[in-house]
């Protein structure tokens, strides 16, 4: 697959005339924790709250009038379906679409809110490729895929465009890789367009098969997808794709879910953004590169891609406490005591004396791994970070016996 550079322009001309420029904004907060400019571009504002929706209406919109009538037809877990769903409706054209059984009610919600007709088959977006293969055998619809299409890239690749009129240099651009259509764009148009510029994709780690591609040089087939990220959850990568990114990314990596959570949860807090993990990715991989060598983005123009804000809020809590964890604001720990009286006032006096918070405590005396004179407190402290919650630990440690919960677990099966 070879898109010429001009199909770019074209591609922004159409979708600067549907939709305005979203916003480059520089966060203060992230600026000064860096010691660099750091902007985020918030894809989340689009109508739709993800980039999805302008390689979908590039796609649609260039469609002959004989295709538009036949209707579309797209597999999704959500950002793309809604894209698809929007840019069908503007044209008066019947969309379909093929979602995942597990995908957040919300998204299925939203889609269909847009005049599309959802169908839900399949665990993951690869059974649901699967199932399309036979719909189509049965329905004469056009497909829009979420990537694997020229007209698709150049659609994403119109942010690189709006870029240009928004900042006059880019030392380093982060952005999400799903099956990377988005990067594929957004790589070749600054790469013309900043010549210069560092660009960086990442995955989540626990789909990560197109960085790891990237980074052996040769495709390396996924064995599995987990990972909170759905809008990025793709289990395969896509050999035209990758040849597409090898071009213009410099380098990839994959990011653990917690780290992402973490991102997410300073996105909420300190930038007043509400992003969903893919969109998210972008800041906990540079801030994973940042901390291998931060003189390196010393006073340089970062770009954080934030890519989409269509979160499931029946996981905000969970994502929270994930991040609350790894920040170390939140900790757990498991105490043995001398079941005497006075001994857990001992404890919760010495976690107010340093700071502390306790948020949840459990006491127990007549569990079968204890002795006789032996009770346990599992308690869940909140602290002021990880230098906080170092000092708390050291001094529990100090005057208390700490359970581990595998001694614990080795212990109830003698």
């Amino acid at each position: 697959m070879k898109i010429d550079s001009k199909e770019f322009e074209k591609a922004y001309q159409l979708i600067s005339s549907l939709l305005p420029a979203t916003p480059l904004v520089k966060n203060d907060w992230l600026s000064r924790k860096y010691e660099a400019n750091v902007f985020l571009k918030l894809e989340s504002l689009q109508p739709v709250g993800s980039f999805k929706l302008r390689g979908a209406a590039n796609k649609i919109f260039n469609l002959s009038d004989e295709e538009k009538k036949k209707g579309v037809v797209a597999v999704s877990a959500g950002n793309h379906a809604q894209g698809v769903a929007w840019a069908a409706q503007k044209l008066g054209v019947e969309a379909t679409i093929i979602m995942p059984k597990p995908s957040p009610v919300i998204k299925i919600l939203n889609t269909e809110s847009l005049g599309a007709k959802v169908i839900l088959e399949g665990d993951n977006v690869d059974e649901s490729f699967q199932f399309l293969k036979e719909y189509l055998k049965e329905n004469d619809k056009v497909l829009v895929h979420p990537f694997h299409d020229p007209l698709v890239i150049a659609g994403q690749g119109t942010i690189g465009h709006e870029l240009r009129n928004q900042i006059d240099d880019i030392h380093y651009l982060f952005g999400a890789i799903g099956g990377g259509g988005l990067m594929a764009g957004v790589g070749q148009a600054v790469r013309e367009l900043f010549p210069s510029a560092k660009i960086i994709g990442t995955q989540a780690s626990g789909a990560s098969s197109m960085a790891k591609s990237l980074q052996q040089g040769k495709l390396v087939p996924g064995e599995s997808v987990a990972t909170f990220a759905d809008g990025i959850k793709v289990k395969q990568p896509n050999e035209e794709l990758y040849q597409l990114l090898d071009q213009v990314i410099d380098e990839a990596v994959h990011i653990p879910d917690d780290q992402t959570a973490l991102a997410l949860l300073e996105l909420m807090e300190q930038a007043r953004i509400i992003t969903e993990g893919a969109g998210a990715i972008a800041l906990a991989a540079f801030n994973e590169l940042y901390n291998r060598n931060p003189r390196q983005y010393k006073n340089k123009n970062i770009v954080l891609i934030i890519c989409g804000g269509n979160i499931d809020i029946n996981l905000v809590d969970r994502i929270i406490e994930k991040g609350l964890l790894e920040s170390h604001r939140r900790i757990k720990v498991d105490l043995l005591l001398d079941d005497r009286p006075g001994s857990l006032y001992e404890f919760t006096k010495l976690v107010k004396e340093m700071g502390g918070n306790i948020l949840q405590v459990t006491h127990e005396r007549n569990a079968p791994y204890l002795e006789l004179q032996e009770s346990i407190v599992e308690a869940v402290l909140e602290t002021k970070g990880r230098e906080h919650a170092e000092l708390i630990l050291e001094e529990i440690s100090k005057k208390f016996k700490t359970a581990q919960r595998s001694f614990l677990f080795n212990k109830s099966t003698k």
